[in-house]
């Protein structure tokens, strides 16, 4: 009787949203069926992963998906969860990054998207156009990167992961993962300053 009063306890503190639970400890209550856990950390992770999947898929709906299927996989396996030395956000990430990566490679090659800076101008004043034709430049150079390349400056820059973190997240070592960012950088500011010269 005493284990189902602290069950209750600590679905009661999920639920409140004043617990210090800890990922690890949210992943086992997720693995004892607790819901409120789960609606935690999918609070807690739902818009990185998004923004990570967006980075990848370009869509906001696909992104959304890829998050939910991210979400389920965290609910179906969170029984065989271990921490093996990464963090939780780590694996979440890998999860996404596969699943991105599966999601490209189903697609059929299509057209590069062009950009149209008179049809943006009629209807943005000069400086919000000289913003987005700047991010186009940026998000084009970073798609034209090898994929471990951006996925590396992704995760490292956009998602504000730790170098372990990331690495963690690509499987290779603290190492590997300072190289691709380093050579990822060197070409990301060669095409930048070819593309705005």
């Amino acid at each position: 009787m005493q284990a189902k009063t602290d069950k209750q306890k600590s679905d009661l503190a999920v639920s409140s949203g004043l617990t210090g639970e800890e990922d690890q400890q949210l992943m086992l209550l997720i693995a004892n069926g607790n819901k409120n856990a789960f609606t935690v950390l999918a609070t807690r992770y739902l818009n990185q992963i998004i923004q990570f999947a967006c980075r990848y898929v370009g869509s906001r709906t696909e992104a959304e998906d890829v998050a939910q299927e991210t979400l389920i996989r965290l609910w179906k396996h969170a029984v065989s969860w271990q921490p093996q030395g990464y963090s939780l956000r780590s694996w979440l990430y890998r999860i996404t990054y596969n699943l991105c990566i599966d999601e490209i490679r189903k697609r059929k090659p299509v057209s590069e998207l062009k950009y149209d800076s008179q049809a943006v101008a009629k209807e943005q004043p000069d400086s919000e156009v000289y913003g987005q034709q700047k991010d186009v430049i940026v998000k084009t150079a970073l798609n034209e990167l090898p994929e471990r390349q951006r996925t590396a400056i992704n995760l490292c820059v956009y998602q504000a992961l730790s170098n372990q973190e990331a690495a963690d997240t690509m499987g290779v070592t603290v190492e590997a993962l300072e190289s691709l960012l380093a050579r990822g950088r060197r070409k990301l500011r060669k095409d930048l300053r070819n593309k705005t010269e």
